[in-house]
């Protein structure tokens, strides 16, 4: 009816403008010619020869003027159709009321925040060269295609969220600009946007399958579907802003009834909030009372401080009793020391719960003893730690007390044969390098004090170690090498003794070593190949034994010439304080034979008289350092087999009083023999045979 009215209305005007023409007359034929939006059809007979007219952009030509056809009350929607009276014109439609955002200006609806004829208000119009952006007249700028200008800034319209379809025309926030249009942003997965707010369709009882489908009383959302309210246990129940279907007999958040939730820990079990098995709940917390020390046994039931709640019980650690409300340690507490009550003197300590009393600064107490640690071998770092046999406790550690040269264990010296024990077991190397086996490794030492030149012997024999030996003086220096005492090595050192087993020595591993040494103090070092216990035995024989003493160690099969000089200074158990003594050493494995003779038939010879009248009667005998003692002596040879024992020189000897020690077993180690003689003093000229195995 609208455009009915519209079009009665235009032609009285159109046949008004006829008739002001004069000469013009529409032909009958044209009066109904549908009019196109945005299209020029001109009038008939018009031909000026004028350019035809431009509308810019959102506007359409009606007739010889532009017009927003979405905004004018005359043209709404297309060219002529007019609003009527109290109506305007609002997104191309006459509405009685403008739109939200728009403004109604002479009974047109406009946006002023972007209408360049009403800028900012109805009336305000803007130039030709200007736009209108945020209610303002603006210099319009240049813009590329698809862009506008919107405040001297070109901008896309159909996305700008601040300028979204027009400037100025801005979303709401949480909005977003498409097409030109402003739309609620996008739900999250699993949710659609039903008017302002995102829901779940599948199970919001609102907007059941679909924005706007409400579900009945009673009923809840399924997968999308309104459905008849839940089966028993299960019932609907509020979740936010949806409405759920729960087992109220095992939801622990809608436990027996909705909103009805368990306690943190508990479950819910038949419909009620229950503790797991093995709990208790106390205090709205689920706990286990056999281990709960403030709830031992029960809710509520506290231990005392120092207690622990064992099996619902409270009780004392493992190690301490309860006295009173206290546990305390009967081993070494002094107010209750073996037992409760038992209070230990003022000054004393418990220990092993016993009262004692106090150590002195640096020493504790072990088994009632007052010791210390640092240096006790049965309490070695702590009571009761004892350090194995042969070893020492030095700083608190099991160990050779011996390990370094300058910490030696002292060798006092006897008449006869000293034996120490020890062991380089935990024990490091600490001396000079020298060519024998086995001495690069851990090794400790000993010393001993000569107040006079004498021979030193060692061995470590009945050792189960391979033991190596060396010998350095006072500065650490090792000995040097003496090849008349039978060793061509530095230090004296050697390895392996090579007597095998018998007479003391176990192992030809076993080592000795033998030299003439002076007055001073001297350091040996045990090592050898690995670690472990040994035995150290040590021999020694003055050079002032006799008379006079020779350096060379007798060796092997030879002879040796000489006279006797001097005054005796001992004597043989078969004679010999005429004259002074020769003394000379060997050394041997023991268990074997020796031979000494001045028997001409063994290649030896004695002076028996002299020219002037002087008659000699040698003796030769043994005197052992194993025991300071002479363990042979022979004056007559004869007796011990010798053939022709008679002497040289002036008269006849035809009682034959040479001297000899046949096939005479030693014992291991040093020896000294001495040719002595017994009646004719000093002067006797001699070759001595001996045979040293």
């Amino acid at each position: 009816m609208r455009a009915a009215s519209s079009r009665w209305f235009v032609l009285p005007f159109l046949v008004s403008l006829v008739g002001c023409a004069g000469n013009t007359m529409v032909p009958s034929g044209e009066a109904d010619v549908p009019e196109i939006p945005g299209v020029d059809a001109g009038l008939p007979g018009d031909d000026t020869g004028a350019p035809p007219l431009m509308c810019p952009e959102g506007q359409t030509r009606c007739g010889d003027a532009c017009f927003d056809l979405t905004s004018d009350r005359v043209h709404c929607g297309s060219c002529e159709r007019a609003c009527n009276d109290g109506e305007s014109c609002s997104s191309s439609s006459c509405q009685t009321s403008c739109a939200a955002g728009q403004t109604s200006c002479g009974g047109a609806c406009v946006d002023t925040a972007s209408d360049p004829a009403h800028c900012g208000a109805c009336g305000t119009a803007c130039s030709s060269v200007q736009t209108c952006a945020a209610g303002a007249c603006q210099t319009a700028a240049m813009c590329s295609a698809g862009q506008t200008d919107c405040g001297g800034a070109c901008v896309d319209t159909s996305i700008a969220p601040a300028h979204c379809g027009g400037c100025g025309r801005a979303c709401a926030p949480g909005e977003r600009c498409t097409e030109g249009s402003c739309s609620p942003s996008a739900c999250p997965a699993g949710q659609t946007r039903c008017g302002s707010a995102c829901v779940d369709t599948a199970g919001d009882i609102g907007n059941c399958g679909m924005c706007g489908r409400s579900c009945a009383a009673g009923e809840s959302c399924v997968a999308g579907a309104c459905q008849s309210a839940c089966a028993a246990p299960r019932r609907s129940c509020p979740s936010g802003e949806m409405t759920v279907c729960v087992d109220v007999s095992s939801d622990s958040a809608n436990c027996g009834a909705c909103g009805n939730a368990c306690s943190m820990g508990q479950r819910c079990t038949a419909g009620s909030c229950a503790c797991p098995t093995g709990q208790t709940a106390c205090g709205g917390r689920c706990l286990d009372t056999r281990t709960d020390a403030a709830n031992c046994g029960a809710c509520g039931m506290a231990c005392a401080a120092g207690t622990a709640c064992s099996a619902g019980r409270c009780a004392c650690p493992t190690g301490q009793t309860m006295c009173g409300t206290r546990c305390v340690n009967l081993q070494t507490d002094t107010t209750q020391c073996g037992m409760c009550g038992r209070t230990c003197p003022s000054g004393s300590t418990c220990n092993a719960g016993v009262c004692s009393t106090v150590c002195a600064s640096g020493q504790t107490q072990c088994s009632g003893r007052c010791v210390n640690v640092q240096t006790d071998a049965a309490n070695c770092g702590a009571c009761g730690t004892a350090c194995a046999a042969g070893t020492a406790c030095s700083a608190g550690r099991c160990g050779s007390s011996n390990d370094a040269r300058a910490s030696a264990r002292v060798i006092t010296l006897g008449a006869a044969e000293t034996t120490v024990t020890g062991t380089t077991v935990g024990a490091t190397h600490d001396g000079p390098t020298v060519p024998c086996g086995c001495t690069s490794g851990a090794d400790v030492w000993f010393r001993f004090t000569l107040t006079q030149r004498e021979v030193v012997y060692l061995d470590t024999a009945g050792s189960a170690l391979d033991t190596s030996l060396l010998i350095t003086d006072s500065s650490g220096a090792a000995v040097p090498a003496q090849s008349s005492a039978g060793n061509n090595n530095l230090g004296l050192c050697n390895d392996d003794s090579g007597c095998g087993s018998g007479a003391g020595f176990t192992s030809s591993f076993n080592s000795r070593t033998a030299g003439v040494l002076g007055a001073g103090t001297w350091y040996v070092a045990v090592g050898g190949c690995g670690t472990g216990a040994f035995t150290l035995r040590v021999q020694h024989l003055p050079t002032t034994l006799g008379s006079f003493f020779y350096d060379n160690r007798l060796q092997g099969d030879g002879t040796t010439s000489t006279v006797l000089v001097g005054s005796s200074r001992i004597a043989g158990t078969c004679g010999g304080t005429a004259s002074g003594e020769d003394v000379r050493w060997f050394v041997t494995c023991g268990a074997r034979q020796q031979f000494f003779s001045l028997c001409a038939s063994d290649g030896g010879t004695y002076t028996r008289s002299t020219f002037s009248g002087t008659d000699f009667d040698p003796a030769v005998y043994i005197r052992s350092a194993l025991t300071g003692s002479e363990t042979a002596c022979n004056d007559d040879g004869g007796t011990m087999g010798g053939s022709n024992c008679r002497g040289t020189g002036f008269g006849a000897d035809s009682a034959g009083y040479g001297s000899r020690l046949n096939n005479v077993t030693t014992a291991r180690g040093l020896h000294g023999l001495v040719v002595d003689e017994r009646s004719g003093g000093s002067g006797m000229s001699y070759t001595l045979r001996y045979i040293v195995r």
